[in-house]
C-alpha cells in the first residue's frame, strides 16, 4: 500500500532575540533579505518557463527545416486519404522518423551542452544568483521544469498558455532530514530557511491538528519533504510536505462503493454487492438553508458598499467586510465538503469496500449544448461538487482504498437490478420504478391499487455506480 503526501498551511513568525539582537538590526535585516527573495522568485521561475519553451521551439525548428522529415510527416499524413501503403511501409517510415527525432534531439543537446534541467539552472542562477539562494533556485527549478512537462503537450495543442507565474509564489526550500523542521528547548518549532532565518510555527487554535503532525514528523514517525514559504496579505505561512505512512486495513478489492451526486440528498453511497440499504449524506434542506442565508447576508453588503466605494479613497478598507464574509461563506463549504468526504470515506472502511466509484464531472448537471439543466443550477452555483470529489480521493488514498471515475450516462436512468434502461423510470427526485415488466425488484413493493412504491432513486444511482466497468481514464 502506498503512502499518500498531504501538505499542512501553518502560519509563521520570522524569529526574534532580544538578548542577543534588542535594537532589531538583525532582524530587519534578515526581512530585507526575505523580501529580496520573494520580490524576484517569480521573475526567475518565468525566466526557466521560458527557456524551457524556447529549447522546445529550437528541436521544433530543427524538425520542420529535415527535408526528410517533412517528406515523412506528410506522407503518413495523407495515408488514409491518398496514398495507399501498406502496413510495412508506414511501419518503416515510423521507424525512420524515431531515428531522425532521435538525431535532432543529439543535435539539440549538444547546443545545451548539458540537461535542459541544468541549463535552466545555469541561466536563473546568473541572472538571480545574488539575490536568491542556491537550495531555492534547484527546487524552483525542479518544480517549474515538473509543471511545464506536464503540461506542455497541451500548450502545443492550444489548450491552455505557457505559465505566467506572478509574485507571491510559494518560496521552496529543502527540508533536509533532522536539519529543515528543528525544536527549542521550550518545545516551541521552528524551520531553518536558507540564509539562517529561523521561522518560528504558530498554530493558533489549531483546529486542523497541525502541532500534533509536527511533533510525529519530527520523531520520525513521518517523513518530511522540500516545502516552501509563502506570503500573502501580509503573513508568511508554511506550506508543509508530509510523507504519512498509509494504513494496512483488510480491503476487499472486489467491494465497491459507488457514491451519487444529488439534489435532495448531496451524497448517496452504496454497494455493489448489497440489494438493499446504503447511506445518505447530508440533506438539501439543512446545506441549502445556511448557503442561501449567507447568499442574502453577501448581497445585502454589496448593496450597501456599492455606493460607499466610489472613488480610491479608503476603498480597499471599506471592502475588508465583505471579504471576511466570502472568506466565511469559503470555510462553511470547505468544512461540510470535509464532513461528508470523511463519511463516504467511514462508509467504505465499515464494509471493507476496497474500490469508490463516483462519476465523471466533465458534464455533471449539463445537456447536449454543455449548458447547464435547469434542475442542476441551483445547487451548481451554491456548491463544489469538484472539491468534494478531490477530498473523497484524498481521504480515501489515505486508507489505501482506490478511488475511479466512471461515465454518469444513465446512471440516474437505469435499474440496478436488471440493467433496462427506459426514460421516466425516475419519476421524481426520490422515486424509481422499473418499466421492465419482468423485473420486480426495480418496482419496489405492490400497493393495493396495483401501482408499485418503487425504489430510493438515489440510492438505485449509487449502486449503477458502483455496478459502473465504464471507467473514465482521463
Amino acid at each position: 500500500m502506498a503512502d499518500f503526501v498531504i501538505t499542512r498551511r501553518i502560519e509563521v513568525h520570522l524569529h526574534h532575540d532580544p538578548v542577543a539582537d534588542p535594537e532589531k538590526v538583525e532582524y530587519n535585516r534578515q526581512w530585507e533579505y526575505w523580501r529580496t527573495i520573494n520580490n524576484n522568485l517569480y521573475l526567475a521561475a518565468n525566466r526557466i518557463s521560458s527557456h524551457l519553451f524556447f529549447t522546445d521551439e529550437y528541436e521544433h525548428r530543427l524538425r520542420i527545416q529535415h527535408p526528410r522529415y517533412r517528406d515523412i510527416e506528410r506522407t503518413l499524413a495523407s495515408v488514409s486519404k491518398v496514398k495507399r501503403m501498406s502496413k510495412e511501409e508506414i511501419a518503416a517510415l515510423r521507424v525512420e522518423r524515431r531515428t531522425i527525432e532521435q538525431e535532432l534531439r543529439a543535435q539539440t543537446a549538444a547546443f545545451l551542452q548539458t540537461s535542459r534541467q541544468n541549463v535552466t539552472y545555469r541561466i536563473a542562477s546568473d541572472e538571480f544568483g545574488d539575490l536568491i539562494p542556491s537550495d531555492v533556485l534547484t527546487n524552483l527549478n525542479q518544480n517549474i521544469t515538473s509543471t511545464y512537462n506536464e503540461f506542455k503537450k497541451q500548450v502545443v495543442r492550444g489548450e491552455r498558455t505557457l505559465s505566467n507565474y506572478k509574485k507571491g509564489i510559494p518560496v521552496p526550500f529543502s527540508m533536509k532530514k533532522g536539519e529543515g523542521l528543528r525544536r527549542r528547548d521550550d518545545g516551541s518549532y521552528y524551520v531553518l530557511f536558507p540564509g539562517g532565518l529561523e521561522w518560528d510555527l504558530a498554530f493558533g487554535r489549531d483546529r486542523s491538528n497541525n502541532r500534533a503532525i509536527v511533533e510525529r514528523a519530527f520523531n520520525g514517525d513521518y517523513e518530511v519533504g522540500n516545502s516552501s514559504l509563502q506570503e500573502k496579505n501580509r503573513k508568511v505561512f508554511l506550506l508543509l510536505v508530509v510523507k504519512i505512512p498509509a494504513q494496512e486495513l483488510a480491503l476487499d478489492p472486489n467491494r465497491i462503493v459507488g457514491v451519487d451526486l444529488g439534489l435532495n440528498i448531496p451524497l448517496y453511497a452504496a454497494l455493489n454487492d448489497n440489494e438493499y440499504g446504503g447511506l445518505a449524506i447530508g440533506s438539501r434542506e439543512q446545506f441549502m438553508k445556511v448557503r442561501e442565508r449567507m447568499s442574502a447576508r453577501r448581497r445585502e453588503l454589496q448593496r450597501a458598499l456599492r455606493h460607499s466605494t466610489q472613488g480610491g479613497r479608503g476603498r480597499e478598507h471599506k471592502l475588508q467586510a465583505l471579504e471576511r464574509f466570502q472568506a466565511k461563506e469559503r470555510n462553511w463549504v470547505h468544512t461540510q465538503n470535509h464532513i461528508f468526504s470523511r463519511a463516504v470515506v467511514e462508509y467504505a472502511k465499515q464494509n471493507s469496500a476496497g474500490v469508490i466509484q463516483m462519476e465523471s464531472l466533465k458534464s455533471f448537471g449539463r445537456d447536449k449544448e454543455d449548458h447547464i439543466e435547469a434542475g442542476f443550477r441551483y445547487v451548481v452555483r451554491y456548491w463544489s461538487y469538484f472539491e468534494l470529489q478531490t477530498l473523497i480521493a484524498e481521504k480515501a488514498k489515505r486508507e489505501g482504498i482506490e478511488v475511479r471515475m466512471i461515465d454518469p450516462y444513465h446512471t440516474s436512468q437505469t435499474c440496478s437490478f436488471c440493467g433496462h434502461y427506459e426514460k421516466g423510470q425516475r419519476i421524481s427526485q426520490g422515486v424509481f420504478i422499473c418499466k421492465n415488466p419482468e423485473c420486480a425488484k426495480g418496482k419496489g413493493r405492490q400497493l393495493k391499487d396495483g401501482t408499485y412504491s418503487g425504489i430510493n432513486a438515489d440510492w438505485n444511482a449509487a449502486r449503477n455506480i458502483a455496478l459502473s466497468t465504464e471507467v473514465v481514464k482521463k
